[in-house]
């Protein structure tokens, strides 16, 4: 069966997926010249005298045929890639951690380097170690958060929030099996504001359909996670995360050192003990304060908040101070302590 969009009519070379080519199964009809600049694999492969069998396919007479046992959906991803020049997903997408994973092993597999780290740094991109492009993210989920919020069911185009966004355990996976663990504190700080009630799997598939119940939490804006997949390991990593960001302790060290100004005409003191409070009240740390700050700059509600002028700068100031703290801990907190993040990339 051809592929219709790689199948190109010029092509020398069909890929045959699996197990060989089989009518019912997609193959694709390519060039080995496209092939064999990508990979070295490839090229050592066509030098091979009994690698490639000629073969009748389709309504080509005869054509050479290599066999490789990698899934079709895989291989269609790769070779669109090198043929189409871009990755093959869209942000927002849960399921690009998925796709991106059989990418990525078959990159590793054949060798093509160019490729593997393109992927690489947009999945840096989406779990970053800067605050700044975490800061990126946090305003795209608030942004959908409110236009899910006001729409009818909580869906937009038949989509709940849910559906925009990477599934965390997904990426904590990819992370391990390809040793990209600059992925994981981002991916596991996700995780933590995640029930292990909230099954992505249950969620979306006849779940939601069948009990009223899952269909009510995603059309309120609840996020969900692949729980069945979390290894052992990584279960340990966020339960440790977990304890940090919510201890006493913590919250001391964070806070430590931080006062209103001296020439406070307010007492804005009892702003900082509110301050304190929220973060104690909400498992999202980050996303608390970025919410205050922004409460604190919209000069509306900072006058019913009674915040004095010579305040309200150094209190959003202490804002950021106390996010950066808190995100250069991370990988510490979630027992990745060889990545160092930044306020900044």
């Amino acid at each position: 069966m051809k592929y219709p969009s790689l199948w190109f009519n010029d092509g020398d070379i069909v890929l045959s997926p699996n197990t060989g080519y089989r009518p019912e199964l997609p193959s694709f009809l390519v060039h080995r010249h496209v092939l064999s600049t990508n990979s070295p694999v490839f090229a050592a492969i066509f030098k091979q005298p009994f690698a490639v069998q000629r073969n009748q396919i389709e309504d080509i007479q005869e054509i050479d045929v290599l066999q490789v046992k990698d899934p079709a959906e895989d291989l269609a991803v790769l070779l669109s890639c090198l043929y189409y020049l871009k990755l093959p997903f869209r942000r927002d997408q849960p399921t690009v951690n998925v796709d991106l994973g059989g990418l990525l092993r078959l990159c590793t597999k054949y060798q093509i380097s160019d490729l593997a780290a393109k992927v690489v740094n947009q999945l840096k991109f989406e779990w970053p170690t800067s605050l700044s492009i975490w800061a990126e993210h946090e305003t795209r989920i608030r942004k959908w958060g409110i236009a899910h919020a006001d729409a009818p069911n909580g869906q937009i185009d038949g989509q709940y929030l849910d559906n925009r966004f990477p599934e965390p355990v997904s990426i904590i996976q990819l992370a391990r099996e390809f040793n990209i663990p600059e992925l994981l504190p981002a991916a596991l700080y996700t995780l933590s504001l995640i029930s292990p009630s909230a099954n992505y799997d249950t969620f979306h598939t006849l779940g939601a359909r069948l009990l009223p119940e899952y269909a009510t939490q995603l059309s309120r804006g609840t996020r969900s996670a692949r729980w069945s997949l979390l290894s052992p390991q990584d279960f340990l990593c966020l339960a440790k995360g977990q304890d940090h960001l919510r201890s006493n302790k913590t919250l001391t060290r964070v806070f430590e050192g931080i006062a209103c100004s001296p020439n406070c005409s307010a007492g804005c003191d009892a702003l900082l003990v509110a301050l304190r409070e929220l973060v104690e009240q909400t498992h999202d740390i980050l996303g608390a304060l970025t919410y205050l700050r922004l409460y604190i700059t919209e000069p509306e509600k900072a006058s019913k908040m009674n915040i004095c002028a010579n305040c309200e700068k150094g209190i959003c100031n202490t804002i950021e101070a106390l996010r950066l703290r808190i995100w250069r801990n991370l990988p510490w907190w979630f027992g990745v302590p060889e990545i160092e993040f930044h306020a900044i990339e």
